[in-house]
């Protein structure tokens, strides 16, 4: 029951409620009051960008930022993000091994981790494939085997891929991502499929993530050793993360995503010393430093978003000497934690 009812709480925000399918998001049109202004350049070779402070919100840099977009396997990070909420919620054993479902094979890309139908791996396994190696088996393997426990609480009304991406679709709109629809775990045939997300709005999943005890880490890491098991005995698979931009700039995490419909995509961000202030009563405010980059639809994204990275900095320590002051068009609407 104490798992049924932290489930119940992850998809207490979704608005339309259909009966027994479990819970259905609606897309909503974009508010205008969370429309975010074109702050930045226009780059050839980026089809939408923003640089943002992940602790407040606030828009440095961007352009096009609201335009609705495929985002091929920046999907992921929300399926990682509903994974963590259920482990997270209901103590779950992130070491539970999992089993690759027949559905992978549909796949027009399953992945450099080669699973097929039958393997087993863990599920933090499966979120170090998903999220470093960006492996679409993998998450649709952690999808189907979630979804699978949300339709034993009652959700989905049977279909269990349709249980986890009404959780995927919830959180969006919790985190007020307005722009996006989710349609599968993956981030593949999103075009054709009808998903789509923004620039603003994987910036404020992003912030989402951050604030999720273990996501940050699945994603920092430069390369790992997975254990799959197949024939009964356990095969060492060595991953390493498809950024590249990782240890430049002081990226520490982030999220690569590639397709035909898409073009190439990132999210990353970066970090800075806070800031420590000693006001004259003799109390310390400490404001930390981090930045948020995404591009979407680059052609060069690795080089553009470091690019961007380094001239974000110097406008967010602009805004923050002018005493971080509020302005139409420059916040993602996030609250601080």
């Amino acid at each position: 029951m104490k798992i049924q009812h932290s489930l119940l709480r992850l998809c207490a925000a979704i608005t339309v409620a259909v009966g027994g399918v479990g819970c259905v998001t609606t897309p909503v049109a974009p508010d205008a009051g969370t429309a975010v202004a074109a702050i930045g350049p226009v780059y050839p070779g980026i089809g939408s960008y923003i640089v943002a402070d992940a602790n407040d919100g606030h828009v440095v840099l961007a352009h096009l930022a609201d335009q609705r977009r495929p985002v091929a396997s920046l999907t992921k990070v929300a399926t990682a993000i509903v994974v963590l909420d259920y482990l997270n919620s209901s103590r779950g054993d992130a070491g539970e091994l999992m089993t690759v479902p027949p559905s992978v094979m549909m796949l027009e890309e399953r992945g450099p981790l080669s699973l097929v139908p039958g393997d087993q791996l863990t599920v933090r396994d499966g979120l170090y494939a998903a999220m470093m190696a960006s492996d679409n088996a993998a998450a649709e393997t952690l999808a189907l085997h979630f979804g699978q426990k949300l339709v034993a609480a009652g959700m989905g009304g049977g279909n269990s891929m349709a249980a986890f991406v009404s959780q995927m679709n919830g959180l969006a709109q919790r985190v007020g991502m307005r722009n996006t629809r989710f349609t599968n775990p993956h981030g593949l045939g999103q075009s054709g499929q009808g998903g789509y997300s923004s620039a603003a709005d994987v910036a404020r999943l992003t912030v989402k993530g951050l604030r999720t005890p273990g996501l940050s880490f699945y994603s920092s890491q430069s390369e790992r050793t997975l254990a799959v098991i197949r024939g009964g005995g356990p095969r060492p698979v060595l991953v390493r993360n498809t950024n590249e931009l990782l240890g430049r700039a002081g990226v520490d995490g982030g999220k690569t995503g590639t397709t035909a419909s898409a073009g190439p995509c990132l999210m990353a961000t970066a970090p800075r010393p806070a800031t420590v202030t000693k006001r004259p009563d003799g109390s310390t405010v400490v404001v930390p430093n981090r930045l948020v980059v995404v591009v979407l639809g680059a052609n060069d994204r690795f080089n553009q978003a470091y690019t961007l990275l380094q001239q974000g900095w110097p406008a967010y320590e602009r805004w923050r000497a002018a005493g971080s002051p509020a302005a139409a068009g420059t916040a993602l609407g996030i609250a601080a934690p």
